[in-house]
């Protein structure tokens, strides 16, 4: 099989079990998004202050950047970030197979981008395309990202199956390169 057909068919892939987790999230009841969601995080991710730093370390390591957008009034975000992020990160993923850190969208928060450009975090969030919180990027390190984003948390088992798969492709992706 050759390389650009693997990454095709890796793609295709990713690209179905986004659609999958789409419907999934739509089939229910959004009224859950209340304070009977919520859930305090039990590991507190690190946030993202200099991407420019975060792109050296990611081309040094050759490993992407997992970035996960949030709020902290985001109820998702928190079960999120306690079920599957803080343990991957615990888990000693962090730095061997991906950087992982949070975008916190908030008003107060600023981060330097990938271009060593200081910016309030909203709206770098905005100017990425994210619209919903919690959103998942795997970026190299420019900021571009590798794989289809994942948009929302509902199913901690299928979350941490495709999250996984996405590591594993945006990691042969940027050893390939």
């Amino acid at each position: 099989m050759t390389h650009s057909a693997a990454k095709g068919y890796l793609f295709a892939g990713l690209v179905m079990a986004g659609l999958f987790f789409y419907g999934v999230a739509m089939a229910v009841d959004l009224e859950m998004a209340d304070d009977e969601a919520y859930v305090e995080p039990a590991l507190v991710l690190p946030i993202a202050e200099d991407l420019e730093v975060l792109g050296s370390s990611s081309r040094s390591a050759t490993v992407p950047i997992l970035l996960m957008y949030s709020t902290e009034d985001c109820p998702f975000c928190a079960r999120l970030e306690s079920e599957v992020l803080g343990p991957l990160r615990l888990s000693g993923a962090d730095p061997e197979r991906v950087i992982v850190r949070k975008v916190l969208m908030e008003e107060y928060e600023t981060l330097r981008d990938f271009n060593g450009k200081e910016r309030d975090a909203e709206s770098y969030a905005i100017g990425q395309g994210v619209e919903v919180v919690p959103t998942v990027v795997l970026v190299d390190e420019k900021g571009s990202e590798l794989v289809p984003r994942i948009v929302g948390y509902q199913t901690p088992g299928l979350y941490e199956t495709y999250l996984d798969e996405a590591i594993k492709v945006s990691r042969m992706l940027l050893e390939q390169r």
